[in-house]
């Protein structure tokens, strides 16, 4: 019987295979195979399984078997720019760039992926000084930035809202014969949305997509959610037939986005329909998708109807101050009382938002003594009181008449640091002006002068 036994790159394979499969399990299981064979592990084995690993999030994985490598060979260039990247992908670009000292100290060249790894790093944590020091050093070391380091400094500008630092860098790639790819548009796109641009972003994507540049779901994703984020609901679709006319299949985000955006307008039928369609694409239900069919129904006055959507095991305290602002809204004061219990079981601290729209609620409906007994809560959990919260008590107050509890209510918040608004102040004189009071409506005329609101 003729055959062939594996070598040391027979498993090297494998254990590329298995890590491409999601499977580490038995990628780990190959390199310990390789000894057992008894034969060494070469860095190309430690460099298949670093980066496998790092791919798939198994960091953990990842250092257990750093100490195998020392015992069998020595790191190279590439052993060093995977876990500059892991330590990136980690959030911790810090010690990203204590690796590449400790690179530099073992007389190890850094290439062009281990710099532009850590300038991602640096740029998506928001300190972009540093990041393009890294890349002046770089520069400076003779590489040659290529379309991947463009791309992410200029997301790192275009997130930061250094938009013009972001066209500069694009006008230089481009000189150098880079060609920009979707992803770079695509920052720039959401730059220009963040920047409130809508007709310089929409333009700037019918601009590239006539210029045939291929864009993918993502682009087309920044777009419609863009819109959706603006009102500009219409547009949005029109983006969406494009995008489904190119061949393009709509991911979870922009499918949420346009759930959204027709709820905020009260389209709840077509929100539904996004909902349905979402569902049958496969994509599961988040948090953050029932959050937004939660809050459009309550506030359009349904939010029995969008507690369907609501899921317990799925729920964060963003949803159950969702639910529970919609409850207030309608009155419903005794499930309130029940959803505030379970949120406190899950583990959710209610907050001033949870607070202050019970209070108002109470406020709304005239009950003063349950109102005040959940701002002695309020006030006896240490959780200070907004702007709202003071206004809702003093509505409250002064659609009673009681005006002295109203000023004292008042004199609390100015004491506590709280700028009081045109509109409290429009509540006070109304209130004061039911009562005959012309003096305090005139005293409350010359502090509105004073702050500029007459």
């Amino acid at each position: 019987m003729l055959g062939c036994f594996p070598d040391v790159f027979s498993y090297n394979s494998l254990i590329d295979g298995y890590c491409k499969l999601g499977d580490v399990n038995s990628a780990c299981l190959f390199v310990n195979r390789i000894r057992f064979e008894e034969f060494v592990p070469d860095i190309v084995t430690f460099n298949t399984l670093y980066d496998g690993l790092s791919k798939l999030g198994a960091f953990r994985e990842m250092f257990a078997y750093m100490g195998l490598m020392w015992k069998c060979c020595m790191p190279n260039v590439v052993t060093y720019s995977i876990f500059i990247d892991t330590f990136c992908k980690m959030g911790n670009p810090d010690t990203g760039f204590r690796v590449l000292g400790d690179m530099k100290n073992d007389r190890i060249v850094p290439n062009l992926v281990s710099y532009t790894s850590l300038i991602d790093g640096f740029c998506k944590g928001g300190n972009l000084d540093f990041a393009f020091g890294l890349y002046k050093e770089m520069c400076e070391s003779s590489l040659l930035p290529n379309v991947v380091t463009y791309t992410v400094v200029i997301d790192g500008c275009c997130k930061q809202g250094m938009l013009q630092k972001a066209e500069s860098l694009l006008a230089k790639m481009m000189k150098h014969g880079v060609e920009p790819n979707s992803v770079a548009y695509t920052s720039f796109i959401d730059g220009y949305f963040r920047k409130g641009n809508i007709d310089t972003a929409v333009n700037l994507f019918t601009r590239i997509r006539d210029q045939g540049i291929r864009l993918d779901v993502a682009a087309y994703g920044a777009v419609v959610s863009g819109l959706c984020s603006k009102g500009r609901l219409d547009i949005a679709l029109k983006i969406l037939e494009d995008m489904l006319r190119s061949g393009l299949a709509p991911d979870k985000l922009m499918l949420t986005s346009l759930m959204d955006a027709n709820l905020k307008v009260g389209n709840i039928e077509a929100a539904l329909k996004v909902h349905n369609e979402l569902l049958s694409l496969g994509f599961e239900t988040d948090v953050v998708a029932l959050s937004a069919l939660l809050n459009g129904f309550s506030k359009h006055g349904a939010t029995e109807e969008g507690r369907r959507y609501f899921c317990k095991e799925k729920a964060n305290a963003i949803m159950y101050t969702i639910l529970i602002d919609g409850l207030c809204k309608e009155g419903n004061f005794e499930q309130v009382k029940k959803v505030v219990g379970e949120m406190a079981e899950a583990g959710f601290s209610p907050d001033k938002y949870v607070y202050t729209s019970w209070i108002a609620g109470l406020c709304r409906q005239g009950n003063l003594f349950e109102a005040f007994k959940v701002h002695n809560k309020m006030v006896g959990e240490c959780i200070e009181m907004d702007l709202f919260t003071y206004t809702s008590l003093i509505y409250g107050l002064a659609k009673k008449g009681l005006m002295i509890e109203a000023k004292q209510v008042f004199d609390d918040m100015l004491k506590s640091g709280v700028a009081p608004d045109a509109i409290v102040y429009g509540i006070m004189v109304k209130g004061h002006l039911e009562a005959g009071n012309a003096t305090a409506v005139s005293d409350l005329q010359d502090e509105m002068r004073m702050r500029g609101f007459l």
